[in-house]
């Protein structure tokens, strides 16, 4: 079975699952033991009525045998009778006579079970001491025959011989043992409600019948003719249980006078237990199904709006409703609520990112244009300082020519591509910038540059040795006295270090130690003060970008003795690869 796709059938199906499945398996596994348990509680229930019916016939069939051992010859009754049979004095035979009927009668008395009692003579076929009245055409020898001991017989359940009565009884004959006669025998049956009463007291099973089984293995007594007919075999079974036949099933008990009693229960009536309790599981099933369907619909109910909801919201956000508000109206469950902020979260920031988009459109655009005028005027300008170069040629200023040669290759280097040169084109630079502020500040000055051949294709940052220089110039030689100035710049390799040493040191004017302190920590009212201002924080800013601190810079002054500003750069000479790359070379 596929599993349904949407979160409102899954919800379903699952919850539906859970509901249903403890049901099943509890349903499973007690089914056995509940069905074998009932079974078992309607199988004592059966066994324990028809052992009560049993001893119920059996108790009854005893007191006919006792109550007839006082109507035969061992007893008083019976020598009376002996007297009353022989006696030819009918004064004497009718005193005997109503002796013999009170006994009877007391008997009769005593024993509130008893219905008919009578003796029958079976040679004059006459009945004598009879207490109620009798079918004219009664035979008692051809009723069911239950057990046949020595002395006495038992039948039943059968009618009762009197003609009132018409319902079943048990019976007993015995033959009295008269001396001197054979043919005298005595009838004796229950009363004619107690069969009834017997066979009406199983309280499990309404329309349980039962049948007697006789000595010989015979049904002797059947209410269920039409299943179990009288005089029909039934073999006994083994003891205990019960068997399944046509449709009933079959309990029985032997009695210790040699009978059994065997209860039929109908299929459906035994079973009624077990389908009761199908029933009631059943109806736990059902409901089980049915709160599971609530449930359901009350989980989708709660989940499915703020979903909603949050749909609706994306499929704004995705169609640039922007500026429509969020629908936040359902907020009931935390966890949907901390989304639903979230998101309203997530749109403004995607708000403020567009507008930063359009800021930053904007200011691209500007920048394309700065760009284009950036490129522009640096062309414009050197086609321009060549044409003065031409012409100073051209006229004979030769002094003319020179400058602006010098200042078109200084700008030229200075407003090339990429952040690093070689320390060759670093030193060429310089020599031209230091011949232009010759003649810029008019004073006479010798500048230095000392480097060793293997080090001059190595790669340093562009515009890193003018800066210095041009410091040391106006601000430690310019207007100096007595002597000519003297700037050297030298670059080095040092006794463990791998990198360079590039090291600019002038005679100058020098300052305090407190002057270099502040110069090296960058404050910028010090440098604004001293003019070291735009090349002495373009030093810093470069070594600490292309060497992220692993670069070092010291000041070394003295007033009156000159400044010398050293910086180590770490990079690799032969192996591995520079710290520091050609950019755009």
């Amino acid at each position: 079975m596929p599993i349904p796709k949407t979160l409102k059938h899954r919800l379903i199906f699952l919850l539906l699952l859970c509901s249903l499945f403890p049901v099943v398996v509890i349903g499973t596994m007690s089914h056995s033991s509940m069905y074998s348990m009932l079974r078992n509680e309607a199988e004592k229930g059966v066994a324990g009525n028809l052992h009560q019916t049993r001893l119920s016939f059996e108790n009854t069939l005893s007191q006919l045998n006792h109550a007839s051992q006082q109507l035969v010859f061992e007893g008083e009754i019976g020598r009376k009778l002996d007297a009353y049979l022989n006696e030819a004095d009918m004064f004497e035979k009718r005193r005997l006579s109503e002796e013999i009927e009170s006994e009877i009668s007391l008997i009769h008395f005593t024993n509130p079970t008893l219905g008919v009692i009578f003796y029958y003579l079976e040679d004059t076929n006459e009945v004598i001491f009879d207490n109620a009245p009798l079918h004219a055409d009664f035979d008692f020898f051809e009723h069911p025959l239950l057990a046949e001991q020595l002395y006495f017989t038992y039948y039943g359940p059968h009618v009762s011989i009197n003609p009132l009565d018409g319902n079943k009884v048990l019976s007993v004959v015995r033959k009295v043992d008269i001396p001197a006669r054979d043919d005298v025998y005595l009838y004796m049956e229950t009363d004619f409600k107690l069969t009834d009463r017997i066979l009406s007291t199983d309280d499990i099973f309404r329309d349980t019948s039962y049948f007697f089984v006789d000595s010989m293995d015979r049904i002797a007594y059947s209410e269920k003719e039409a299943d179990f007919p009288t005089g029909t075999s039934h073999p006994p079974r083994a003891a205990g249980g019960s068997i399944k036949t046509k449709g009933y099933y079959l309990f029985e008990e032997a009695s210790t006078q040699s009978w059994r009693i065997v209860a039929a229960v109908p299929e459906d009536s035994y079973n009624q237990t077990i389908r009761r309790w199908i029933t009631k599981f059943a109806v736990l099933a059902a409901l089980s199904v049915t709160v599971g369907c609530f449930l359901a619909f009350i989980i989708w109910r709660m989940v499915y709006k703020p979903l909603l909801q949050l749909q609706r919201n994306i499929r704004r956000l995705k169609h640039g409703q922007m500026s429509e508000p969020l629908d936040f109206t359902y907020q009931k469950v935390v966890e949907f609520s901390e989304i639903h902020r979230d998101f309203a979260s997530m749109k403004q920031t995607i708000d403020e990112l567009i507008v930063d988009i359009d800021r930053n459109a904007q200011a691209k655009k500007q920048l394309e244009i700065e760009n284009l005028l950036y490129k522009i005027n640096p062309h414009f300008i050197h086609n321009t300082l060549d044409t003065i170069r031409w012409l100073a040629r051209v006229n004979g200023h030769h002094e003319t020519d020179r400058l602006v040669s010098a200042l078109n290759r200084l700008l030229h280097y200075n407003l090339g591509k990429g952040r690093t040169a070689t320390i060759r084109e670093e030193m060429e630079a310089l020599k031209n910038y230091v011949m232009l502020q010759g003649v810029r500040y008019n004073f006479t000055f010798d500048v230095r540059v000392n480097a060793a051949k293997e080090l001059l294709e190595l790669p340093v940052p562009r515009f890193i040795l003018q800066p210095l220089v041009e410091n040391s110039i106006s601000h430690g030689l310019r207007n100096k006295s007595g002597g000519q100035g003297v700037i050297e710049a030298i670059v080095r390799e040092e006794a463990g270090f791998s990198g360079i040493v590039i090291e600019v040191r002038d005679n100058g004017y020098g300052m305090t130690e407190d002057e270099a302190r502040l110069l090296m920590s960058g404050e910028g009212e010090y440098n604004s003060k001293t003019g070291m201002g735009i090349g002495w924080h373009y030093v810093r800013r470069m070594l600490e970008l292309q060497f992220a601190g692993e670069a070092s810079m010291h000041v070394s002054s003295s007033l009156g003795m000159g400044t010398a500003i050293t910086l180590r750069l770490p990079i690799e000479r032969k192996e591995g690869r520079p710290n520091v790359e050609r950019d755009g070379r």
